[in-house]
């Protein structure tokens, strides 16, 4: 008996170990551990039916929150236009590029978070950022570990530049490895493809940094 169950268990032992080597493969190729993490991100046991004998195979979950942001810097009350406040206009200071960019980002407002996602319908983070420059022909990386590496450094907010990128751990990241990223609009503010609740919105800087800042990166 404990051969048969060996014999069934098996092939879906090797078939988890070999999708997980590709996962690890992927991530080392693309440089984008977040990539991998959320493609994949639990092995969940299921017990198989129809037997006196109890085996399990594995079953890959997809985690539709990856890449957001984390609890500590979600609203604590209702948003209202999608964050944006009614008096708000892009900086006069920001360059042509930088305008344009944003202007792109305020037009996704209050739509749908989706990992992986880059429009017209549904963004996820980087994904809203990504297209945001692309619109200027800035050609981002999608993933928010990628991006950390974008552009130049801005080493101080009383350096940040309007279209900036604004990188934090999020809900998956940490403040070496960031989960989560958004583009500074001005003001103190940074619009984001938050989670699967509140979708693409608008937070004070102070707020979307709450749980630590990675870094900021000018691409313009």
């Amino acid at each position: 008996m404990n051969k048969i169950v060996l014999l069934i268990v098996a092939p879906f032992v090797c078939f988890a170990v070999a999708l997980l080597g590709l996962v690890i493969l992927f991530s080392t190729v693309g440089g984008t551990a977040q990539a991998a993490a959320c493609a994949l991100s639990k092995i969940q046991p299921l017990a198989k039916a129809g037997s006196t004998t109890t085996t399990t195979t594995t079953t890959l979950v997809s985690n539709p929150n990856c890449g957001a942001a984390a609890l500590v810097t979600l609203p604590n009350s209702p948003v209202s236009n999608n964050g944006l406040p009614p008096n708000y206009v892009i900086p006069a200071d920001a360059t042509a590029a930088e305008t344009v960019a944003i202007t792109y980002a305020l037009a996704q407002l209050g739509k749908s978070y989706l990992w992986g996602g880059t429009g017209p319908t549904a963004f996820d983070c980087s994904g809203l950022t990504m297209m945001a420059w692309a619109q200027v022909g800035v050609a981002l990386l999608h993933y928010t570990g990628d991006q950390i590496n974008e552009g130049t450094p801005v080493t101080s907010y009383a350096d940040v530049s309007p279209g900036d990128l604004v990188l934090v751990p999020g809900s998956d990241g940490t403040l070496a490895n960031p989960g989560h990223v958004g583009i500074y609009l001005g003001d103190g503010l940074v619009e984001s493809a938050v989670d699967v609740q509140y979708g693409v919105i608008v937070q004070p800087y102070s707020q979307f940094v709450g749980g630590g800042l990675s870094g900021i990166r000018h691409v313009g």
